[in-house]
């Protein structure tokens, strides 16, 4: 019979940001403790801080670490603390979501006795940025002796990580992300069983604001589609560093009327529901896209950028428009079809199936946990 301890995980997460991985985590701990397992997170910084209340109101412990602002001593005193926390809490394994700072935490880790560590890999290795490049191969070579497992969210993912990290394949598994299908749907059909049967074709993107999301594409799309008259409006959903970057060229584009950010939402499902078209306009290091998945479960007629991680879950277009990289005339004309004449309904259905059998948030965790020896 196993002792509770053989049930306790350890999560690194960057923040309680309310979008992203912290979200996918939060999900996570709530089918892990449904299994008997007992996870406890901890955080690098302290803010932002958006999910606490619902990670606490799931009653998930949570710990920060308490880390210098810069410096080399940042690296000391985080396998410190990690060895510190795991000889307070013993957990048998440590879940590392942030790469790079896992090789640290999991020094830390074992030598304070945890037998599991496995890290995520959420991005394909940065190859077109050189000194990112650098540093992450340096720190996932620094990691291997401690690291039992690097869990990719895709196959494309393992490849990157096989090819450019020169971890062998031994040392990685695919596990996808994963989306509460039944929740998605039930929320988005209520919506669209709402909606106003008069409106603009509304064309939606829910992905952070920052450099590894294309979100310019697509605005600039929407300037095409105004000019050729095509009444549609963009939503993009997020928050990050590059809003106002964003905010001056919706501006200088004269598209304050057709393109709103809505910020951080933790209603997603449901403006899915409301959305004519979802799109994806990412670039080659992405590594998934939950709300990609999301899309696809709400069965909304999706068009992504033609890049690993979008031909893989789209099954190779079989499922949705894929348009090439950053390819502003294609993005617009694929709106343009999907506005005039819609999605074929076989394509939507099959999208939310493929949702429902391979990216399912319980598949996730259950495969998570075999993987850290804790089922």
């Amino acid at each position: 019979m196993s002792h509770p301890s053989d049930k306790r995980l350890l999560i690194v997460l960057s923040s309680l940001c309310a979008e992203g991985t912290p979200v996918l985590t939060l999900d996570l701990c709530q089918r892990w403790q449904a299994m008997g397992i007992l996870p406890t997170v901890v955080t690098l910084a302290s803010s932002p801080d958006d999910l606490e209340p619902e990670f606490r109101a799931a009653g998930v412990p949570l710990r920060r670490f308490a880390l210098p602002a810069g410096g080399a001593a940042r690296f000391a005193a985080l396998a410190f603390q990690a060895w510190q926390l795991c000889r307070e809490l013993r957990p048998a394994a440590v879940l590392s979501m942030p790469l790079g700072w896992h090789a640290f935490t999991f020094v830390g880790a074992r030598a304070a006795g945890v037998r599991h560590t496995a890290a995520h890999v959420g991005n394909y290795p940065p190859v077109h940025l050189q000194s990112q490049m650098a540093k992450f191969r340096f720190l996932v070579q620094l990691g291997r002796p401690v690291t039992d497992t690097l869990i990719c969210c895709s196959s494309y993912i393992e490849a990157g990580v096989i090819e450019h990290f020169g971890v062998p394949r031994r040392k990685t598994a695919v596990i996808y992300n994963g989306v509460d299908v039944d929740q998605v749907v039930g929320q988005a059909e209520q919506a669209r069983a709402q909606r106003a049967p008069a409106r603009r074709f509304v064309v939606g993107m829910v992905a952070r604001l920052e450099v590894h999301k294309d979100q310019p594409t697509l605005i600039r799309a929407a300037a095409q589609l105004k000019a050729a008259g095509v009444p549609a409006e963009i939503w993009l959903v997020g928050e990050g560093t590059r809003r106002q970057e964003f905010e001056r060229l919706i501006a200088e584009l004269g598209l304050t009327d057709t393109v709103k950010l809505w910020g951080m939402r933790r209603d997603v499902p449901k403006l899915l529901g409301q959305m004519d078209a979802f799109v994806f306009s990412a670039k080659p290091d992405e590594g998934l896209g939950v709300a990609l998945i999301e899309a696809m479960a709400a069965r909304v007629p999706i068009i992504a950028t033609d890049v690993g991680a979008c031909r893989e879950v789209l099954n190779d277009g079989a499922l949705g428009t894929l348009v090439p990289e950053g390819d502003v005339a294609a993005m617009a004309s694929a709106i343009q079809q999907l506005a005039r004449g819609g999605a074929p309904p076989a394509r939507v259905l099959a999208a939310r199936e493929r949702a429902q059998t391979v990216f399912s948030i319980g598949e996730m965790a259950t495969r998570y946990a075999r993987c850290l020896a804790l089922l």
